[in-house]
């Protein structure tokens, strides 16, 4: 049945809507999308109004979902996936190249374009197929891959392998303290958390990453750390203005040190608690793999930040044991 209406959105509004949808930051989609935020805020408003019906609460602090906009963003991903494997398997059948099939998601939590061999290969089309790869929270770009909607992604070590997945560890990140610039400690170059006193930690929630959270306990208690808590922003320009405001003090990915702020301090953490609180950068894909376009993939990650194969499924969990874990994202 031929479908011809005035009143359906673009591809590309569509994937204007996911980018902020995904991001719930109109800055961070922008540059996504390689647009200026203007003509960004422009195509929502625009899809507001031909729907009739609001989908973003925007306001100085946050960017949020609605009831309605939570539900078309499940829809748009699906109506955008679907378009993305028939055109792959358009190109598949005509060029018998399975390479533009490949679907890959990066975490958004680790900033790439400050670890040099990641950024070189993510924004190489030859690796990239020409197609930007998807942009989210680790947790979410794990579910996706695990829904068939992506073939790999890669994360911010989250949640042990399980049956359906494969997790190959390729690279590491320390992690870095967030403090006021206020702060007495922020005079020093590296700061053991016992200098920290009783200033609140922002943290996140252990049902987030049960794996990360009852990692770092278990280094914080071997350290005697015992700061109060309080839950973490969503947003890290958020939380990097509660820590400017004197509110608490965090941890994060040593790249994302990038992000500049007014009133922040950023500093090394000890090498034995900074070597504890490390990062895997990791590949997950689906643990019975075994098309050739996706296995090649990996082994370009691999090759390019020089890692010797360690593909983990749950039936084979080297090292789980060690004190090793992915960053406190809410589920990044």
């Amino acid at each position: 049945m031929l479908m011809l209406s005035k009143h359906l959105p673009s591809t590309r509004t569509l994937q204007c809507y996911l980018a902020v949808a995904q991001e719930l930051n109109f800055r961070r989609a922008a540059e996504l999308l390689n647009m200026s935020q203007p003509p960004l805020s422009r195509q929502i408003k625009g899809l507001e109004d031909m729907l009739r019906v609001q989908l973003i609460v925007r306001d100085t602090h946050r960017v949020s979902l609605t009831t309605a906009g939570e539900a078309f963003k499940e829809e748009a991903y699906k109506i955008l996936l679907a378009l993305d494997l028939a055109v792959a398997g358009v190109k598949a059948g005509l060029h018998d190249d399975d390479a533009a099939m490949v679907r890959i998601g990066l975490t958004s939590v680790i900033n790439h374009s400050l670890m040099p061999e990641l950024n070189a290969l993510v924004t190489d089309p030859a690796f990239t197929g020409g197609r930007a790869l998807e942009r989210a929270w680790s947790r979410r770009l794990v579910e996706r891959v695990r829904g068939g909607e992506l073939d790999l992604a890669i994360v911010g070590d989250i949640v042990p392998p399980t049956e359906d997945l494969a997790v190959e560890t390729v690279g590491s990140e320390p992690m870095i303290l967030v403090l006021p610039a206020s702060h007495p400690a922020a005079a020093k170059t590296e700061v053991d958390l016992a200098e920290l006193g009783a200033t609140p930690l922002f943290w996140f929630s252990r049902t987030d990453n049960p794996a990360f959270y009852d990692k770092c306990e278990r280094s914080f208690r071997h350290f005697g750390y015992a700061a109060p808590r309080r839950l973490e922003p969503k947003d890290f320009t958020m939380l990097l203005a509660s820590v400017a405001a004197g509110e608490g003090v965090a941890l994060c990915p040593q790249s994302m040190q990038a992000t500049s702020r007014i009133g922040v301090a950023y500093r090394a953490l000890p090498p034995a608690l900074a070597r504890l609180l490390s990062i895997d950068v990791q590949v997950v894909s689906r643990a019975h793999e075994t098309r050739a376009a996706v296995l090649d993939k990996v082994e370009a990650i691999r090759t390019a930040l020089g890692a010797a194969p360690s593909r983990v499924t749950s039936s084979a969990r080297p090292g789980l044991d060690r004190l090793a874990g992915p960053m406190p994202d809410s589920g990044r």
